[in-house]
């Protein structure tokens, strides 16, 4: 069922029922996306809240779906509770699908946050996270967008298709970041958003109707987390290559180029890896196999995918596509971030508990300099309905 109707039953079972928690439904506000941000006082919490108005169906009205409000203070429980002084109806929390930090929040640490949002009853574990790259929490939810009528659910669904169909993303609820935090042997990588250039701003309903020149909002690269703080960022070729390592890539679309005239389009349709590890002279070393099926998607140019030689050709060109993006990953993570986002210190201390023992406290230079092979084997499964391109002249 679509988040819409869940959301709409919700609704439609607190009226059936006249109350919740001795609440009527004319008494709640219903949060979809929440914003955090650091500010020189404290937090700045803001509310992405349904305007009941404004998405009945029974009444026409030229509103927003939503409704922001932020407050400001020193700390986040304090902030929420202090809501309830000031908005004129409780905010309730029970169906917040994203959870957004601005830049600078997530560089001086979520823990707290993390705390808060894991005690507090109301908030359940099914939510994701994002980080506001580059702007605020409160200018991301800020704006509108097109085709999803809620912004918050669109931030939802945007991210589980960015990381079904892309491998650019990551979806990563509560409960996955609090185990990366605390784990000995991984650090946490969150995806990134950003807000698209546009003429004007897209936080008035006229974006519903315009089909370009508006702002918009984008998942962009993955942010590196050390312990609980953001340190950098991965790009988007290195994001992918990171999915591929922690085996998160499922369905994806990749190009590579045979000359300058023939580009190849491929369809990846399943991707595993296996991460096993060794030890020689009390040093360990990594390798990881990335398993790849494709199919064909396109040819631009006259290339003959038929031709023996040429299925070969494809198949090396994928492999070695992919191996750069996982290189680039690695060389990132090791080189200038010094943070292990894929987990290989857990897997040395699963094979190897008492030499894990020894080097976790120096984990990150040891994850530094820790030699990493890459073994990517791509397997074409189909290659389309014709062998080359229907334009192409045949030699007389």
């Amino acid at each position: 069922m679509k988040l819409n109707g869940i959301i709409g039953l919700s609704i439609t079972l607190l009226i059936l029922s006249g109350c919740w928690n001795s609440r009527e439904i004319n008494e709640l506000s219903i949060s979809i996306a929440i914003g955090i941000d650091k500010t020189e006082r404290g937090y700045r919490i803001t509310h992405q809240i349904l305007n009941p108005k404004a998405i009945s169906t029974k009444i026409y009205t030229n509103e927003t779906p939503i409704i922001l409000f932020s407050e400001e203070g020193e700390n986040v429980f304090s902030i929420i509770r202090q809501n309830t002084a000031e908005f004129p109806r409780k905010i309730y929390n029970s169906h917040v699908r994203m959870v957004v930090f601005g830049e600078d929040m997530a560089r001086n640490g979520i823990q707290d946050v993390l705390d808060f949002l894991l005690r507090d009853h109301e908030f359940r574990t099914d939510f994701y996270f994002a980080i506001a790259k580059g702007t605020t929490a409160s200018e991301v939810l800020s704006i509108l967008t097109p085709l999803e009528f809620i912004p918050g659910i669109r931030l939802y669904n945007s991210l589980e298709n960015s990381e079904s169909y892309l491998g650019i993303t990551q979806s990563v609820d509560i409960l996955d970041l609090v185990q990366c935090i605390i784990s000995d042997g991984k650090n946490p990588a969150l995806p990134g958003i950003e807000i698209t250039t546009g003429e004007k701003g897209s936080d008035t309903l006229d974006v519903l109707t315009t089909v370009s020149g508006k702002k918009g909002l984008k998942y962009i690269d993955m942010g590196v987390f050390k312990d609980d703080k953001l340190i950098g960022w991965l790009s988007e070729d290195e994001s992918k290559g990171f999915n591929y390592i922690v085996g998160n890539v499922k369905n994806n679309i990749e190009y590579t180029h045979y000359n300058e005239k023939d580009q190849i389009t491929y369809e990846i349709i399943d991707s595993a890896k296996k991460i096993t590890t060794s030890v020689v002279n009390q040093k360990p070393s990594l390798l990881v196999e990335i398993r790849v099926k494709a199919n064909i998607g396109a040819v631009d140019g006259y290339f003959d995918i038929m031709k023996k030689e040429n299925e070969s050709m494809v198949v090396n060109l994928l492999e070695n596509r992919l191996q750069e993006f996982c290189e680039s990953a690695l060389r990132k993570a090791q080189t200038e971030l010094h943070s292990d986002i894929f987990g290989f210190g857990e897997v040395i201390h699963v094979k190897y508990p008492k030499l894990w023992k020894e080097i976790k406290s120096n984990w990150s230079v040891e994850f530094s300099r820790l030699p990493v092979e890459f073994d990517v084997t791509v397997e074409l499964n189909k290659t389309g309905e014709i062998s080359k391109s229907v334009f192409t002249k045949e030699e007389s």
